[in-house]
Order: structure tokens, then C-alpha cells, then sequence
């Protein structure tokens, strides 16, 4: 019973609802104010300056040189320092970067530093590099290392987190993977 009494009460508000229709004029997409939605970004927009960034930030740590590129306490390169110093020459006249000498860990020695920093500069100069001098530095590392054993347990503990594509490896009896 009270469904029939509802239903001419639901078709006198359908019928209303047609009858106003909507109040604001038809206007074609093209002319409204605004977009649409919101337009996604064109694709990398986001990512590219980060990825940017990174890449620069790699290029910059490129012209370090690091205490291990140094014999002992010395101010003398190693063979892979010399080699590494000859790959700075090449580059440094198209880079913006400074290069830097590591300090001393808690600037233990300044005086090392200077002179390891003054053999880098005297070293570009014999190469033919005259505007070595004043972009020669002695900071501290751009990026902080790890020590040997904080590596090994970063390593196989993404060995044995599942997320690698050879299993846990043959050194904790795993499942091998390409390490068979």
C-alpha cells in the first residue's frame, strides 16, 4: 500500500526535475574558464631535474681525489692516482667542477693536505693545465664511504632479502641462482 502512494510522489519529482532541467547554459568545452582536470604533466617532467641532478652530483665526484690515491701519509700518487689525475686533465676544461682533495678526517693534518693539494696542482701544471690553481681544493668528501664490513653485510644482505634475481647465493647454502 504505501508503495502505490510513493510512486506518483516519485514521478511528480521526476517530472519537476525534466521540467527545470539544468540552470546554466550549455557552454561547448572549448570556451569554458579552466582546464578540464587537471593535465598530467608530460612525461619525465617530474623525474628528469632529479635525475639531473644525480647525474651532475656523479660527474662532480669524478674530480675527487681520495687519501687511498695517496702513498701512506705522503703527499705522492699512487700509479692509480697518476692514472686518475690524467682522466681529470682531459676533462677539465669542459666540466665547471673544482677538484678536490680530500681533508684529513677530521682536518687531522693540515699541512698534509696542503702539500697533497700543491702536488696535484703542480701535476695539472706539467700536464699543460695553467688555470689549475685556483680550482684545486681541500674539502671533505662529497659523498661519505663505507667501511669494508658495513659493505660485505650490504651486500649479502641483499643477497639473502629475496629481492635478487639469484636466490640467497652458495655461501649460506641458498638456492644458488647464478651463483652455481
Amino acid at each position: 500500500m504505501r508503495t502505490l502512494k510513493l510512486v506518483p510522489f516519485l514521478l511528480l519529482v521526476l517530472v519537476c526535475v525534466v521540467q527545470v532541467g539544468c540552470q546554466t547554459p550549455c557552454v561547448p568545452h572549448e570556451q569554458r574558464l579552466g582546464p578540464p582536470y587537471d593535465r598530467p604533466f608530460p612525461l619525465g617532467q617530474v623525474t628528469d631535474s632529479f635525475w639531473e641532478t644525480q647525474q651532475s652530483n656523479a660527474e662532480a665526484s669524478d674530480f675527487v681525489f681520495y687519501d687511498h690515491e695517496f702513498e701512506g701519509k705522503t703527499a705522492k700518487l699512487t700509479p692509480a692516482g697518476r692514472s686518475h689525475l690524467q682522466q681529470v686533465a682531459v676533462r677539465l676544461a669542459h666540466v665547471p667542477y673544482p677538484i678536490i682533495v680530500e681533508q684529513t678526517p677530521g682536518n687531522a693534518d693540515p699541512r698534509l693536505d696542503g702539500q697533497r693539494r700543491q702536488t696535484v696542482v703542480d701535476q695539472l701544471t706539467a700536464l699543460g693545465l695553467q688555470a689549475a690553481e685556483p680550482r684545486v681544493v681541500v674539502a671533505p668528501m662529497l659523498a661519505e664511504g663505507i667501511t669494508a664490513i658495513e659493505g660485505e653485510s650490504g651486500y649479502y644482505s641483499t643477497l639473502n632479502s629475496g629481492n635478487f634475481e639469484g636466490g640467497t647465493g652458495r655461501r649460506f647454502n641458498g638456492t644458488g641462482g647464478v651463483f652455481r
